[in-house]
């Protein structure tokens, strides 16, 4: 999975927003479009309400708006959805496509303030110059990333240096993801709606693929490819041997905010809702829903990670909490603070580790859900917010603000 850096939209914060004054589905165009083209260039954003907000500061190479623009858009946004809200009908929980879904037993969780660490100060082995890094991912030997200027970079764990890099179509990149098999590299690309697959080795083109509306998360396993398609309301499968979309799997409403990033583990892929919000659980072998989960505390946009007994997901733009499931009752558990925004998980032994925004990176006890070790890696480290990674025995860490990726030694992290 990548991460999500880049799950740099901000449909997830005005979603939440506005459930108390109207129904799940805002308007379209209003919100999608205007939003999505207008935050085309990714640069340090200021919001209207950063003044009523604690938050850190912001990477580089995440999506912003002029406050006035944006204020002047909500305000629209509130006439439009308030004087069509008895109009448009709600989406029924109680279904996915079709399907009968289990709904979580569990009420909404309270957050749990995790206990003061004292970070400790961790030397890089090997900083490598990416202009405007953005996702990762890695086979757990090489990593590939792909940046805001639209190019797909493969980096050697070997030397520590960029050993192939190619430019792709468009430079979009806060709405793409990354990941990699066994069969290639893929990419999704939002604005035609297509997934492409590339030589993990050479990054020449293999392949473009059909899915369905905007895909944004992938996510690669040795069973197939998976395709959250955030319009679309649907996750897409395609067979790596014939490159083809096998399965669609309805698992939200369509229109703004729809599925997000997924994960895989205990037989399962996951799947983040952020309109529904809910996370999906998808039977790998059958493409049949296993379970709707709700209540999970926040909204469920970021990114996801299965662990032996727990699995997590990042609330990203939406907020500072770290959600966590029982895979066992399928239902949320109390969620983590940490203390600034987060995008993506890696797990080391077992544990969740993640990089809010902040700077520092931090680990979760799965056994107390609450923080236990604190990174600050190295003495040169921006805003925190970026992918995390593990390959070639290191934790790899996206460092936007400074133009670098980090690569630190997986000793430090309990691996």
């Amino acid at each position: 999975m990548t991460r999500g850096p880049a799950i740099h939209d901000i449909e997830p914060i005005l979603q939440d927003w506005m459930e108390d004054v109207a129904p799940a589905r805002a308007p379209e165009r209003l919100l999608e479009e205007a939003f999505a083209r207008t935050m085309a260039t990714r640069q340090v954003p200021t919001y209207p309400w950063d003044r009523i907000r604690r938050r850190g500061p912001r990477a580089e190479g995440q999506r912003s708006s002029p406050g006035r623009y944006v204020l002047a858009v909500m305000a629209v946004g509130i006439a439009l959805v308030v004087g069509t809200a008895l109009l448009v009908p709600r989406s029924s929980p109680e279904s996915i496509g079709g399907q009968p879904a289990t709904a979580s037993p569990s009420p909404t969780p309270t957050p749990v303030p995790s206990p003061t660490v004292t970070p400790i100060t961790v030397t890089p082995e090997a900083t490598i110059p990416v202009t405007g890094p953005l996702g990762m991912a890695s086979d757990g030997q090489a990593v590939w990333l792909f940046t805001a200027s639209g190019q797909l970079v493969r980096i050697d764990p070997t030397t520590n240096t960029i050993g192939a890099s190619v430019t792709v179509s468009p430079a979009t990149a806060a709405y793409q993801g990354l990941a990699v098999n066994k069969a290639g590299l893929w990419l999704t690309d939002w604005d035609a709606s297509l997934v492409e697959r590339f030589d993990p080795t050479t990054l020449k083109l293999v392949a473009s693929i059909a899915v369905g509306p905007k895909p944004k998360g992938v996510l690669a396993t040795d069973a197939g490819v998976w395709v959250a398609n955030t319009r679309g309301g649907s996750v897409a499968r395609i067979d790596p041997a014939t490159n083809t979309v096998v399965e669609t799997i309805s698992v939200g409403p369509t229109g703004p905010s729809g599925p997000n990033w997924l994960a895989e583990g205990l037989g399962s892929v996951w799947v983040g809702v952020p309109n529904a919000s809910s996370v999906i659980r998808i039977d790998e072998a059958t493409n049949a829903i296993l379970a709707k989960i709700g209540a999970l505390g926040t909204t469920p946009c970021g990114g996801l990670a299965v662990g032996p007994t727990a699995v997590w997901i990042t609330s990203c733009d939406t907020g500072n909490l770290l959600a966590r499931i029982d895979p066992t009752t399928n239902s949320g558990l109390p969620t983590v603070d940490l203390g600034g925004r987060a995008y993506t998980i890696a797990l080391v032994a077992g544990a969740p580790w993640t990089w809010p925004e902040g700077g520092l990176v931090v680990r979760i006890d799965p056994t107390t859900n609450a923080i236990d070790r604190v990174v600050a890696p190295g003495s040169l480290y921006g805003g925190g917010g970026g992918d995390v990674a593990v390959a070639a025995g290191s934790l790899w860490v996206v460092d936007s603000a400074n133009k670098q990726v980090i690569r630190l030694p997986l000793s430090a992290f309990g691996g």
